[in-house]
């Protein structure tokens, strides 16, 4: 098995990949934000853990008004991305 890492441009590669995977040629792997490390992966430092720990404690905070603000945005921006398939 090889493994390929690619860049798509727009829907219309992913929905061509995706017949391909839908016919058992190719399977897509979806790569976890390798900035949380809440996923699956490898193990970090101590040190690493540390300094995660410090910056989400340095981060900032969103009210639950503005948190349920943008997730409206980007629910409507999902909702147009699947009627467009």
């Amino acid at each position: 098995m090889r493994t390929l890492k690619i860049e798509l441009k727009d829907n219309k590669a992913y929905l061509m990949l995706k017949e391909l995977e839908d016919k058992h040629l190719i399977r897509i792997v979806k790569e976890p934000d390798l900035s949380s490390y809440a996923l699956p992966g490898a193990p970090i430092s101590e040190e690493d853990f540390k300094i995660w720990v410090e910056f989400a404690d340095d981060s900032s905070t969103l009210s639950f008004a503005e948190t349920k603000e943008r997730w409206a945005t980007q629910k409507e921006k999902l909702q147009k991305l699947i009627q467009s398939e």
